[in-house]
């Protein structure tokens, strides 16, 4: 397992509501790139004009080649490029489930 933290800026004075309705529009993306993403939590802080998403990925190598594409795409809408961080997961708790996972 893999976690991935990305910061992304917003795109200039961009509101929450639109940011928010621009991810709305990206979703299908996310869900296609199933079953490798596991699940993906996003924050947006508007009033600091940042974003920040929390994927987890079954392995790297999907992660890259979906940040390949993805970082492209965060460039064009807001003009900045991404930070990714790459983490290996050791330990996940799954309250929903009551399992937990080493790896």
């Amino acid at each position: 397992m893999l976690t991935t933290i990305v910061t992304f800026r917003l795109a200039e004075g961009e509101s929450h509501e639109a940011a928010l309705e621009e991810i709305r529009k990206t979703v299908p993306l996310y869900q296609r790139a199933g079953p490798a993403l596991v699940r993906k939590a996003i924050h947006l802080d508007a009033a600091n004009g940042i974003g920040r998403s929390v994927y987890l990925w079954q392995d790297r190598a999907s992660a890259e080649r979906f940040f390949e594409m993805a970082r492209a795409n965060i460039k064009a809408r807001t003009g900045h490029e991404p930070t990714v961080e790459y983490l290996d997961c050791h330990v996940l708790v799954d309250n929903a489930s009551g399992e937990v996972s080493y790896f």
